[in-house]
């Protein structure tokens, strides 16, 4: 299954903000004469510089490519690492900024940007092209090309191509291609290629390729293809291509590839490809090969049935090994107990696979 939305998000976040930034500067390394007149304007590391301290060490004024203490810059070219406090105005040069490592107080007007952000990382947007982690906070957003930790923000989207593992989240929406993990807020959608696990709340939406696990809330969906398990609700429905356990709350259809076990609450449908146990309930239809534990439904069509069945039309294709009350009853296999104004039990001979009120077999 392949997720358009995350890809949608992603250059939504990446295109508006960073994109036309990135783009333009492309075009001044590919243009002769606008590398001329960079030239003319560039400081490299080294260069121009001001600094007062030994070793390294204290107050820089300018592109230092290594330097602890207080940084100030206005635009990074080919910073090796900082430690302290680094405030740099606009933007990194190109891609020359792709090694660096920024560790402590980060900060710019566009945004810090470097290899590794380690420790508190302020500014437009963010952008680590390995990792990002501590307290990250972009104003329009934040992006790593490899995993992010800690606190992370983007005020329209967050967006990593690694690990998401924190406190994480994005205006309109958090992305990631590796697992989301922590305490994950998308104002629209959470989207992820791997797991999404822990306290998972979407406006709209929670998407994962992977698992869904622990305490996860879809204003409109839940989609998954992995597992999904602990407490999960949604505005409209819950589907996943495995296994479905917990708590699961939805307003219109809860669809699981393979189980669905535990308290299953949907509105119109409950379908699993194999099985429902524990406790179903729906006002619509629940379809399953098997059931197990207690159902309640407007329709309950299955081929084995064990324990209670409350619906006013119980179709049992198979077997029968319990209670079922309803209006009409039918079992092509009964052994156990039919309530109803019309049971049917195929496997009882003559009158006795219609009846009134009560029908039993052993």
């Amino acid at each position: 299954m392949r997720l358009p939305a995350s890809r949608a998000l992603a250059a939504l976040i990446v295109c508006s903000f960073l994109g036309s930034a990135a783009h333009a500067q492309r075009r001044r390394d590919n243009d002769p004469d606008e590398q001329k007149q960079e030239k003319v304007r560039d400081t490299t590391p080294g260069r121009g510089l001001l600094n007062i301290g030994p070793n390294h060490t204290g107050l820089s004024i300018g592109n230092s490519a290594r330097w602890t203490g207080l940084r100030i810059n206005f635009r990074d070219r080919g910073v090796q690492q900082l430690n302290g406090v680094n405030l740099s105005l606009w933007k990194a040069a190109g891609e020359t900024n792709r090694q660096a490592r920024l560790h402590g107080l980060n900060v710019g007007i566009v945004g810090p940007e470097g290899g590794y952000l380690r420790g508190i990382n302020l500014g437009l947007g963010a952008v680590a092209e390995h990792e990002i982690s501590g307290i990250n906070l972009g104003i329009f957003g934040m992006v790593s090309q490899g995993n992010a930790y800690g606190l992370n923000v983007g005020g329209l989207g967050l967006v990593t191509e690694g690990k998401m593992v924190g406190l994480n989240v994005g205006g309109l929406g958090a992305v990631t291609e590796g697992d989301m993990q922590g305490i994950n807020i998308g104002g629209l959608g959470a989207v992820a290629q791997g797991d999404v696990l822990g306290l998972n709340v979407g406006g709209l939406a929670i998407v994962s390729q992977g698992d869904v696990r622990y305490l996860t809330v879809g204003g409109l969906a839940v989609v998954g293809q992995g597992k999904m398990e602990g407490l999960t609700v949604s505005g409209l429905a819950l589907v996943t291509e495995n296994n479905v356990t917990g708590i699961n709350l939805t307003g219109l259809a809860l669809v699981g590839g393979e189980d669905i076990t535990g308290l299953s609450v949907a509105g119109l449908a409950l379908v699993a490809d194999r099985r429902v146990a524990g406790l179903g309930a729906t006002i619509g239809r629940i379809y399953a090969d098997e059931v197990r534990g207690v159902t309640v439904a407007g329709w309950l069509k299955t081929w084995d049935q064990r324990g209670l069945s409350i619906s006013p039309y119980t179709q049992i294709k198979g077997a029968q090994r319990g209670l079922a009350i309803g209006i009409f009853n039918t079992a092509d296999e009964l052994h156990g107990l039919q309530i109803g104004v019309l049971n049917r039990a195929k496997n009882n001979q003559g009158i006795a696979q219609w009846l009134p009120l009560v029908n039993f077999h052993k």
